[in-house]
């Protein structure tokens, strides 16, 4: 219990500059009921999802410490300010015209919701440097394989 009470700090820490109540009002919970979660009281469901769709945390992460801070897929994240937030329109741009090309050329449909996370998980990886601090190359053999799977 110690940990999950840590970890919420942390979060509110990351997201609200330490402000409990600014932390609360992004995630419309009641400041007196985040209060109680700081002395031993498990947040319940409803808050741990309006935290996770208002400040994109990884609620398996809030809960076990497992995994990142951050939920990759949440499309509420505001875990960055705008101005931390900048993207590599070129590594961007050439995702999704792979993507829309090689399902073109398969004659395959995605859902809207599962090429948005593909494109998201492929962006992730090629824009996060390997531990030997190199970047990645775009691969299609990798990017076909990967997307045998999804579809």
């Amino acid at each position: 219990m110690k940990d999950i009470i840590k970890r919420l700090r942390l979060l509110v820490a990351e997201t609200s500059g330490g402000n409990a109540r600014e932390f609360a009002r992004k995630c419309d919970i009641p400041y007196g009921t985040l209060q109680g979660y700081f002395h031993k009281r498990l947040p319940h469901a409803e808050h741990l999802i309006r935290m996770a769709d208002s400040v994109g945390v990884n609620i398996n992460w809030l809960l076990t410490g497992r995994g990142e801070m951050f939920d990759v897929e949440s499309a509420g994240s505001s875990a960055l300010s705008q101005s931390e937030f900048e993207l590599d329109m070129e590594v961007l741009h050439r995702i999704l015209k792979w993507v829309d090309e090689w399902l073109d050329s398969q004659n395959k449909t995605l859902s809207s919701d599962k090429k948005a996370r593909f494109v998201a998980l492929a962006y992730k990886y090629f824009t996060t440097p390997r531990e030997d601090g190199e970047g990645r190359d775009m691969d299609d053999k990798d990017m076909n394989d990967w997307l045998r799977l999804v579809v």
